[in-house]
């Protein structure tokens, strides 16, 4: 089922009134408008790929403290920022995930990025798949089923599905900076979805690190009984995973054994894919050996 997700938010305005703070940054000689310093603050946030530190965005964006501090809790209090585990650093907010989200999902609704997808499912000859990492679960953005397809499965846009025993789920925990993995590994729930789901905490991390040493992941009847699933993922120009692009086939189709030869087509697939959105797309990763 697809999901819609409502963006919404007070707008920001000047103040009316000259303040403490307007003084502050008139004194600095910063005379950017306020919605400058807001863009360079959300922009400064969510390209870290960790939490902040409040002087560490204020000597960044050379503000002066009042002013990140007064910032800060402006857009805290939007829901754009939040402030995770200890209330001292500073990370991206719900309504800030949800602006990413549904900007990428209108991007890869965008004739190219799509037509990139069914190129890909047609090469293959398999189903196709994009999802992005979103709380902590997986959210499809774009699906292409292939023609055939013996299992009706109904994971259409917007659908979620966890991050422990799926392909790309597993590639986002492999590829998330260390500290907000260990935290949320800490937490992760890794309930049995099937036979071969993996719900050992050790052999689980054993198995991330395969997957960040190798640069592919498999879902091999993990989710599903009779289905597997290869997934690569699409990177930002910093090499940062954005992305995930899976292939999921019965297992009868598709294995550890025979996806070999597609890893390399789907990595060139991801860059591709990367451009279409616009992207600096980190060059195409050479498959290693599973």
């Amino acid at each position: 089922m697809t999901r819609k997700i409502a963006l919404g938010s007070a707008p920001l305005r000047e103040p009316r009134e000259p303040t403490t703070e307007d003084a502050a940054d008139n004194s600095s000689g910063d005379r950017r408008p306020l919605a400058d310093r807001v863009l360079a603050l959300l922009d400064a946030v969510a390209g870290a790929g960790q939490p902040m530190a409040v002087k560490d965005i204020a000597e960044k964006l050379a503000l002066p403290k009042p002013t990140a501090h007064r910032l800060i809790a402006m857009l805290e209090e939007r829901g754009f920022l939040a402030r995770p585990f200890d209330g001292r650093l500073v990370t991206v907010g719900p309504k800030l995930r949800t602006l990413a989200l549904n900007t990428l999902r209108s991007s890869l609704a965008q004739a190219p990025s799509h037509a990139r997808l069914r190129a890909l499912s047609l090469e293959l000859g398999e189903t196709c798949n994009i999802g992005v990492l979103e709380g902590g679960d997986v959210v499809y953005l774009d699906r292409v089923e292939v023609e055939g397809w013996p299992l009706r499965l109904e994971f259409g846009v917007g659908s979620r599905v966890p991050l422990h025993c799926t392909a790309m789920g597993k590639l986002f925990l492999a590829f998330l900076p260390e500290l907000p993995r260990r935290r949320l590994l800490d937490c992760l729930p890794l309930p049995r979805m099937s036979a071969a789901t993996l719900c050992d905490p050790a052999l689980f991390r054993a198995e991330l690190e395969r997957i960040a040493a190798c640069g592919h992941s498999f879902d091999d009847e993990e989710y599903m009984p009779g289905v597997f699933c290869a997934a690569v993922p699409i990177r930002d120009g910093a090499g940062r995973m954005i992305a995930a692009l899976a292939v999921q086939a019965p297992k009868v189709r598709l294995s550890r054994e025979s996806v070999a030869d597609r890893l390399p087509v789907l990595h060139r697939a991801a860059s591709d894919m990367a451009h279409a959105l616009g992207i600096d797309a980190a060059p195409a990763e050479p498959a290693l050996s599973p």
